[in-house]
């Protein structure tokens, strides 16, 4: 992993996102250390390598207790970001995070939107679970999509 994740900036974009809900420098820095620290033949199975990486990279600080496939709203949320309260009792935000994977053959102008609304769609059948309904012990919880073609972020959202 990358020593500038762990010693300094990236734990400090991580905090940001926990306490000022700041989640975008978050996803572009690692959407950079995906595109750095991995090789073409790492997607082959897509999806999931850049879950995995984001989960390992998440998981560099303990903000969060982080889960894959979490159910949620008769649904499964990729990346579920819930505050670890036990340790933080102050962080304002947790996530709900849906990827979605594109490769970049069969990338077209045409895919992007549809799974931009696969994602939203997705996001607010998560919604409908009743931690997010009943407030999640007071969190802002937000809900973002972040769309990759291969190794590069293209999109990324969040969802109201």
């Amino acid at each position: 992993m990358s020593s500038v994740l762990i010693g300094g900036t990236g734990a400090n974009l991580i905090r940001n996102m926990a306490y000022q809900g700041e989640w975008q420098p978050v996803f572009q820095f690692l959407a950079s250390e995906v595109e750095k620290q991995t090789a073409i033949r790492d997607y082959l199975s897509g999806e999931k390598v850049i879950q995995t990486f984001l989960l390992a990279y998440l998981n560099v600080t303990d903000y969060y207790i982080t889960a894959t496939s979490e159910e949620m709203g008769k649904g499964f949320v990729d990346l579920y970001l819930d505050p670890f309260f036990a340790k933080y009792e102050k962080v304002k935000y947790g996530y709900m995070i849906e990827l979605k994977y594109i490769t970049r053959s069969e990338f077209t102008k045409e895919l992007l939107p549809e799974k931009i609304s696969d994602a939203k769609n997705q996001l607010l059948q998560y919604a409908t679970d009743s931690r997010v309904i009943q407030g999640n012990r007071g969190v802002n919880l937000r809900s973002v999509m972040l769309i990759f073609r291969g190794w590069e972020l293209v999109h990324c959202e969040e969802i109201k």
